[in-house]
């Protein structure tokens, strides 16, 4: 499949253009790392429910089109679900069968296809948000593919729109930025064995995170974390200094 905008896409950019061109601007760094053709994978960290549609209108901008993962409800909204259909994005059902997503996406892959992926899974939960832990879905299509994997590490976006919020920031002028990091090396993990060879998986996921953390902090000009937040678990470097005192103060409470 072609990366050109044709068709449904390019309708879509005419319809977002008038909208999206006073209202957010993108500062994108590091353009130099982005591959000139597909097939490759971009890992974006989660901030906002924005984050899909700035990243869209940063290719838009490039002439480029990307297909992301959507959640399959977003498909059965009048007419907007024929336009995302339309511009290729892959449903993902994650009630029935959220792996059929990962298939889809591999086979846009194969046929040359630029595809996004959010790796954490959903906005990340640090409360300093900071990228928290991934899924192995990025590592898995990477793996299986053979693609180029370039993370877009963001930061802004939830200045926009934040991750829990229904207020949305429409202001013009609203700046996004990006930093775009060399292709992750994964070079060493490819084998036959693909997303079967499960510490293969592993190691790709761990390098794909330290990428997209050390962009972020590139963005926020700081050290970043020793340890992720764990979504599991609730884990991490804010809980073990601020969430244990939180702790202490309710038991404290409790024994009143």
């Amino acid at each position: 499949m072609s990366t050109k905008i044709t068709g449904v896409y390019r309708f879509a950019q005419n319809v977002l253009r008038p909208i999206m061109t006073p209202w957010v601007k993108i500062d994108a760094q590091g353009t130099e790392n982005i591959p000139e053709n597909g097939p490759y994978l971009l890992i974006v960290n989660h901030l906002s429910a924005v984050d899909p549609l700035s990243l869209c209108w940063f290719y838009m901008k490039r002439k480029t089109k990307i297909r992301f993962l959507a959640k399959k409800s977003m498909f059965s909204v009048p007419v907007m679900g024929t336009i995302f259909a339309g511009m290729g994005l892959i449903p993902v059902d994650r009630e029935v069968n959220p792996a059929q997503s990962l298939e889809a996406a591999t086979e846009a892959l194969k046929d040359g296809d630029i595809v996004a992926i959010w790796p954490e899974g959903t906005f990340t939960q640090d409360p300093d948000q900071w990228p928290m832990s991934f899924k192995t879905g990025a590592a898995r299509l990477a793996l299986d593919t053979g693609v180029s994997v370039v993370p877009i590490a963001q930061w802004g976006a939830q200045f926009v729109k934040g991750p829990y919020s229904s207020k949305i920031d429409f202001r013009p002028g609203r700046t996004i930025r990006y930093q775009i990091m060399p292709p992750v090396d994964l070079s060493d993990l490819m084998s036959d064995q693909g997303a079967d060879n499960h510490e293969a998986v592993k190691e790709a996921t761990s390098r794909m995170h330290t990428a997209l953390t050390k962009g972020v902090a590139q963005l926020r000009g700081l050290e970043p974390p020793t340890r992720m937040w764990q979504a599991k678990t609730k884990a991490g470097p804010w809980w073990e200094k601020e969430g244990k005192k939180l702790e202490e103060k309710k038991a404290k409470k409790a024994g009143k």
